[in-house]
C-alpha cells in the first residue's frame, strides 16, 4: 500500500511541478513564486479540510499534530524555492539536485531513528539514484563542473534537504489520524507563506495570472499532500521520498504531451531504471 500510494503521488507531483514553473515564467513578476505557493498551499488546505470532514480521523494525538506541524514549516519554506529553481533552471541541474538530495537525507539519516532497510528496499532506493538523474537528462547530462558552477544548484540541495526532512518527520505520526497531519502541515504552510507574499507583492491576494492555474495546482497539489502522507504514515521515510523523487519523468512525460517538449534516449533509459525501482520496492512491501 505504501508503494501504490507514493506512486500515486508522484504523478500529481510531477504534474504540478511543470505546471508551476510555467507558471511563474508566463507571471515574469518578482514574488510570482511565492504568491503560487500560497495560492496553491490555501486551495490544498480546503480539499484535504473536506478529506477530513468526510473521512474523520480515528485518533488524533499531540504527535500527530506536532511532527507535521514542523514538515510543514520546512514543506512551506521549500515551495516557492521549488517553483523558483524549476523556473529559474537549467531544469537538468536543478531537478536531479534536490531529487537525489531528498532520497540521501532519509537513507542516511533513517537507520538512526529505526527505519532500517530491507535488501530489496536497498537496491530500489539505489535504481532510483540513476532514474532520477536520467529522467531530469534533457538532451544529455551536465558536465560536473557545470553543476557545481550552476546557480540553482546550492538551491537544489536546500530543497532536496527540506524535502527529506519533512518526509522523516511525517512519519513520526500515526496511521489513525488519517488527513490531519496533511492539514496540518498545509494550515502552517498558509500562515507562514501569507506574511511572505504581503511582503513581496504587497499583498496576499493573487493576480489573475497567478490565480486560475494556482486554483488548479492547489487541487493537484493537495492530493499530492493526502497521498504522499498516507505513504509516509504506512511506510519507511526512505523508501516513499526515494518514489515520490522520479516525478521527474512524469513531468517529462507531461512537457512532451502539452509543451512539445521532446524526449531523448536518456531519459527513456530512466524511466525504466525509474519502473525497476517502484517493482523493487513493491517486493520489499
Amino acid at each position: 500500500m505504501p508503494v501504490l500510494l507514493a506512486v500515486a503521488a508522484a504523478m500529481f507531483f510531477g504534474v504540478g511541478d511543470v505546471f508551476g514553473g510555467v507558471t511563474i515564467r508566463r507571471s515574469g513578476r518578482p514574488g510570482a513564486a511565492i504568491s503560487l505557493a500560497l495560492t496553491v498551499t490555501a486551495t490544498s488546505v480546503v480539499l484535504v479540510g473536506l478529506m477530513v470532514v468526510v473521512r474523520p480521523p480515528e485518533a488524533v494525538e499531540v504527535t500527530d499534530v506536532a511532527w507535521p506541524a514542523l514538515a510543514g514549516l520546512l514543506m512551506a519554506l521549500t515551495r516557492p524555492l521549488l517553483y523558483q529553481g524549476m523556473a529559474r533552471g537549467p531544469v537538468v541541474v536543478f531537478a536531479p539536485g534536490f531529487g537525489l538530495t531528498m532520497i540521501a537525507v532519509p537513507t542516511l539519516l533513517g537507520p538512526l531513528v529505526g527505519q532500517h532497510l530491507a535488501t530489496v528496499e536497498l537496491l530500489g532506493v539505489l535504481l532510483a539514484v540513476p532514474a532520477v538523474v536520467l529522467l531530469s537528462s534533457g538532451d544529455g547530462l551536465p558536465r560536473l563542473g557545470e553543476v557545481f558552477r550552476s546557480r540553482v544548484i546550492g538551491l537544489a540541495a536546500v530543497v532536496g534537504t527540506s524535502i527529506g526532512l519533512a518526509g522523516m518527520l511525517i512519519t513520526r505520526a500515526d496511521p489513525a489520524a488519517g488527513e490531519v497531519p496533511a492539514l496540518v502541515m498545509l494550515l502552517v504552510g498558509v500562515i507562514v507563506l501569507s506574511p511572505l507574499a504581503h511582503a513581496r507583492s504587497g499583498s496576499v491576494w493573487p493576480d489573475q495570472v497567478i490565480r486560475r492555474p494556482g486554483l488548479l495546482l492547489g487541487c493537484i497539489s493537495g492530493s499530492a499532500f493526502a497521498l504522499s502522507t498516507a505513504a509516509y504514515l504506512r511506510g519507511s521515510a526512505a523508501v516513499v521520498t526515494a518514489l515520490i523523487a522520479l516525478c521527474p519523468g512524469v513531468s517529462v512525460a507531461v512537457a512532451w504531451r502539452f509543451l512539445d517538449e521532446k524526449v531523448v534516449p536518456l531519459q527513456l533509459l530512466g524511466g525504466a531504471f525509474g519502473v525497476a525501482s517502484v517493482i523493487s520496492f513493491s517486493l520489499g512491501s
